[in-house]
């Protein structure tokens, strides 16, 4: 049951018609790994700790530079040479006491990425490096846990989710080459497209938790799907994206 302090604080929230009390307290007992606190993951975890999701871990092994605050805007000036991790950790924690921040000031790997995913519910891959993305992809279908992942190229960015059963990420980008795999790192960054997709994550993770155990599911997420969008041009699709049956992660884990 909802205290009076937490229905004063999602008012907002709990008036929406898919959330009400009930909806909230889903919010409330969920938990969320977001690997990456960067472009993407401090718009991610500012939404998802404002809307009260109860419990989320923060991955990063950065620290904070002076070209970080045009795009990560999550950390100030006085935050210079600060660890990420603690530094987003402290800020969110003190913008919603009700909830608990976790903090890892590690990078995700192929040795720590089943320990560090094995206790949250829902996973966030915010963190635009392929290689990192397809360990978290391997690593959550290997322990049925759903996840998000998304990427930018200046303008551009894409975003898909994966539940047990669904299209996942290999399923549609086995075949980057090495050449594609590094495009993502360079090129710039633009903040405001960067800002959109970490909203659409925290959406999508918040639409998850809602509606996980009704059949309105895949009517809400970007499931068997791939998001795109150009903000150069104002450009947004959603691409159909069927399971591969014979994808070298997921077909073999789950079969």
């Amino acid at each position: 049951m909802l205290s009076e302090s937490h229905k004063q604080r999602y008012l907002r929230a709990i008036n929406l018609p898919d959330v009400g009390e009930e909806g909230q307290l889903k919010l409330l007992s969920a938990s969320v790994l977001i690997v990456g606190i960067g472009a993407i993951g401090s718009i991610t975890s500012t939404y998802l700790a404002a809307a009260g999701v109860g419990r989320i871990g923060l991955v990063d092994f950065d620290t904070i530079d002076i070209g970080d605050l045009q795009h990560q805007v999550l950390y100030e000036t006085s935050f210079l040479n600060r660890p990420k991790v603690r530094s987003a950790q402290a800020k969110l924690q003190r913008m919603n006491p009700d909830i608990t921040i976790e903090g890892y000031f590690q990078a995700l790997d192929v040795r720590n990425a089943l320990k560090l995913i094995q206790d949250y519910d829902f996973i966030i891959d915010t963190t635009n490096n392929l290689h990192t993305t397809f360990i978290i992809n391997q690593a959550c279908i290997a322990t049925d846990k759903p996840f998000s992942t998304a990427g930018y190229y200046q303008y551009q960015g894409q975003i898909m989710i994966h539940i047990p059963g669904s299209a996942c990420f290999a399923c549609a980008f086995e075949n980057l080459t090495p050449q594609e795999l590094r495009r993502n790192m360079q090129g710039g960054v633009c903040g405001f497209s960067t800002g959109i997709l970490g909203s659409m994550q925290a959406g999508e993770a918040l639409k998850y938790f809602l509606h996980r155990d009704t059949p309105h599911l895949y009517d809400t997420l970007l499931i068997n799907a791939l998001g795109i969008f150009d903000t150069q041009i104002l450009y947004f699709k959603k691409l159909t994206l069927p399971k591969n049956p014979s994808c070298p992660v997921c077909s073999k884990i789950q079969n």
